[in-house]
C-alpha cells in the first residue's frame, strides 16, 4: 500500500528528527482512540503518524482538506494514505466519516486549531470536532503538545532535514474526562466548555496559552 510504502521512505529522517516523548504512558493499550494536538509546522501530521504508527501497527487518519484529498487520489488517498476528507460546506460528512473510522476500531488524529498556527505563545481558537467525536465514540481523547523547529511550510520542513538542529518534541498528557458533559444535549455551550477543557490541556502540554473560554 501507498501509506506502507511512504512511511518506510520518510520514517528513518522523520524518526531522527522526534528528539523527545514525553508521557507515552497515557496512551491507550490499543486502538480505537483519538489524538488531539497543536499545529505547529507542516511536518506535524507526518511526525504523529510514524510516531504512533511504529506503536499501533495501524493506519492513523487525520482530516485533510478536500483538495489535497482529491489531488492525491480521492477514496484511494482515504484507503492508502489515512485522509479524512473535509469540505467547509460539508463538516458533519467528514464528522461522521470519522466516527465510522473510530467505532472500526481505528486511530483518528485531529488538529483542533485547525491550521498551522505561527504564534509562540498562544494557541488558536480550539474547533469543536475533537470533542465532538470523543463524545458521540466514547473512545479515549488523548491531548498532546507538539513543539516542532522543522519549518511552517513544505519548503521549509524539506530544508530541515538537511539541518541538524531542526526537531520535534512530543509530550502526550492523560485522556481528557469528558463525563460531565455526558446526556446533555449537544449545544454550543457545551461544546465550548468541553473543547476549552481539551484545548487547555494541550497548552499545558506544547507550552503555550489557551486565551478562549
Amino acid at each position: 500500500m501507498a501509506y506502507g510504502i511512504l512511511r518506510q521512505i520518510f520514517e528513518p529522517s522523520i524518526s531522527r528528527k522526534i528528539i523527545s516523548v514525553q508521557g507515552e504512558k497515557n496512551l491507550p493499550a490499543a486502538a480505537p482512540f483519538i489524538v488531539a494536538t497543536n499545529h505547529v509546522g507542516f511536518m506535524d501530521g507526518p511526525a504523529m503518524v510514524i510516531y504512533l504508527f511504529k506503536r499501533y501497527r495501524q493506519t492513523i487518519y487525520f482530516p485533510t482538506h478536500h483538495f489535497f484529498w482529491k489531488l492525491l487520489g480521492g477514496r484511494l488517498a482515504q484507503r492508502w494514505l489515512g485522509m479524512i476528507p473535509i469540505r467547509f460546506e460539508r463538516k458533519k460528512h467528514a464528522l461522521d466519516e470519522a466516527i465510522r473510522i473510530v467505532r472500526k476500531g481505528e486511530i483518528v488524529g485531529i488538529f483542533p486549531e485547525g491550521t498551522r498556527n505561527t504564534n509562540e505563545h498562544e494557541l488558536l481558537k480550539g474547533k469543536t470536532g475533537a470533542v465532538r467525536l470523543a463524545l458521540a465514540t466514547g473512545v479515549p481523547l488523548i491531548p498532546i503538545g507538539i513543539r516542532n523547529t522543522t519549518g511552517y511550510s513544505g519548503f521549509e520542513a524539506l530544508k530541515s532535514f538537511f539541518k541538524k538542529k531542526t526537531n520535534f518534541s512530543i509530550t502526550i498528557g492523560q485522556a481528557v474526562n469528558l463525563s460531565e458533559f455526558h446526556n446533555k444535549p449537544i449545544d454550543k455551550p457545551l461544546l465550548t466548555a468541553a473543547t476549552s477543557k481539551l484545548m487547555n490541556s494541550i497548552a499545558v502540554l506544547c507550552g503555550k496559552e489557551y486565551p478562549y473560554y
